[in-house]
């Protein structure tokens, strides 16, 4: 039997009246998802979706929020606690749960106003980490997603995924030994062909993106939305399958490898589209296809292969969890606080390896990009004002194809200086923040979600009583 310790005065919040929770009540928005399955922790996670966003909490924490129906009272929450969990708490601990954290997060509806706490702790995570995805904007919904995923979640079915991949290398073996120099040969003879390359391969991001639904959907979820946004420095579409946190780990490797996997059926289209056809330039289509395949592998930022690594270990998101896991792990007494609860001994050896490797090649990259970056947006500019003079006496000479590649090209140009003026705001909001409240809420941010804020609190010495966190909003983001 684990006994709760009682805080002490320092960290209690002000004093509240006596009946301010006296029959506690979850909010209107907040439903009990049930345990976290397939994570590399060593104690059971749980899941509570809070207006769409799920937050992870410990047992006792969804213990405490399960019996509060708003008809018992604090000592029969307490008793019922006490009879179902490892842990003998009392009224007065009940109160003090509901009081410092579940209040806070929004689960506990607030006394008088039972949607005030839950709009708080929903604007409480605007800051957003320049590894995040910025400039989003949702195209469509899941209305309109559900009946195609549906349609489509047919291919993740075994006996369809077998031959299909066994279709492909077969495809590809014959792509590489057929070569494609005469692809490249027909793109420099005729440049209007580059533009339909081009249309073809947002096409398969398309197609790329409704993989990860159908995957979600095969699994018993649903897509929240697809759209459009910036990552770091270029424009991406992605797929909101938050969903998938509810679902067990082979599920969440499913949706991981959803995109990859029908980018994989576009390319053999497309390389089938050209022997039928006997066009060759569309072998081009078909490697730039297969090199965004192998750019999503990349675990370092947030594209389908850190997804991917951050299910096969269990551990929920690797950037917003490394501050906790570093205050766990490392022996320095100012960050008793806010640790991650005990995760399993290869997992913690995998985590330190990624964070190892992960730290240095991020810090690496973006020495590189802060050095070069002067002359790459100056080589722009200079690139968008020839387009453009090119696209105007194209449109002049009434050259439409001419001037529709032209156009294209000025609006691929100005996609990095759109990237670029994203980085550098969010790296501004990091910075204004940090003047405004001091170095370690930088430190904090920086680990935290767009729209979904880690809340960490609580001490793991004491097995995670009060710790909870925000799950980020998972959003596939390929090209």
């Amino acid at each position: 039997m684990r006994v709760m310790p009682v805080r002490g005065a320092g960290v209690c919040p002000a004093p509240q009246p006596e009946h301010v929770h006296t029959r506690p009540a979850l909010g209107s928005r907040v439903q009990l998802m049930g345990a976290m399955q397939g994570t590399g922790y060593q104690d059971q996670q749980w899941l509570i979706d809070r207006d769409g966003r799920f937050l992870q909490v410990t047992e006792l924490l969804y213990r405490v929020a399960e019996q509060a129906d708003g008809s018992r009272a604090l000592e029969d929450i307490a008793a019922r606690v006490t009879a179902t969990t490892d842990w003998s708490v009392s009224a007065d601990n009940v109160r003090q749960l509901i009081e410092q954290k579940l209040v806070p997060l929004g689960v506990i509806a607030a006394p008088g106003d039972p949607r005030s706490a839950q709009d708080r702790a929903s604007r409480a995570g605007k800051g957003r980490s320049p590894l995040e995805l910025g400039m989003r904007a949702r195209v469509l919904g899941p209305r309109i997603i559900a009946p195609i995923a549906k349609f489509l979640r047919h291919l993740h079915a075994p006996p369809l995924v077998v031959p299909v991949i066994a279709g492909a290398v077969a495809a590809h073996i014959w792509l590489f030994s057929h070569g494609i120099g005469g692809a490249v040969t027909d793109v420099v003879l005729r440049p209007r062909l580059l533009l339909v390359v081009l249309v073809l391969v947002v096409a398969s991001a398309v197609f790329h993106e409704f993989g990860h639904a159908s995957a979600l959907t095969y699994g018993g979820g649903r897509a929240r939305g697809m759209g459009v946004g910036m990552y770091l420095i270029y424009p991406v579409f992605y797929t909101d399958v938050t969903d998938c946190y509810r679902l067990g780990r082979r599920a969440r490797v499913r949706v991981d490898l959803g995109g990859i996997y029908f980018h994989l059926i576009f390319a053999v289209a497309v390389i089938a589209l050209s022997l039928v056809t006997g066009q060759e330039w569309l072998l081009l289509a078909a490697v730039l296809i297969d090199l965004e395949i192998l750019r999503q592998f990349t675990p370092v930022v947030r594209l389908d292969g850190y997804w991917l690594l951050a299910d096969l270990t269990g551990v929920p998101d690797f950037f917003s969890h490394m501050g906790p896991f570093l205050r766990s792990v490392l022996p320095v007494r100012r960050w008793r606080r806010g640790r991650l609860p005990a995760l399993t001994p290869l997992v913690n050896v995998a985590f330190a390896t990624y964070i190892a490797v992960t730290i240095p090649v991020l810090a690496l990259l973006s020495v590189v990009m802060v050095r070069h970056m002067p002359g790459i947006v100056a080589t722009v500019v200079h690139s968008f004002e020839a387009q453009s003079t090119a696209f105007s006496a194209a449109a002049t000479d009434g050259k439409i194809a001419e001037a529709a590649l032209r156009f294209t090209e000025m609006a691929i140009l100005a996609l990095p200086l759109m990237g670029v003026a994203n980085l550098i705001y969010a790296l501004g909001r990091l910075a204004s923040t940090a003047a405004r409240t001091g170095g370690p809420a930088l430190r904090r941010r920086i680990g935290t979600r767009s729209t979904r804020r880690a809340r960490r609190a609580g001490n793991a010495r004491s097995q995670g009583v009060g710790y909870d966190e925000a799950l980020r909003a998972r959003g596939r983001a390929p090209t």
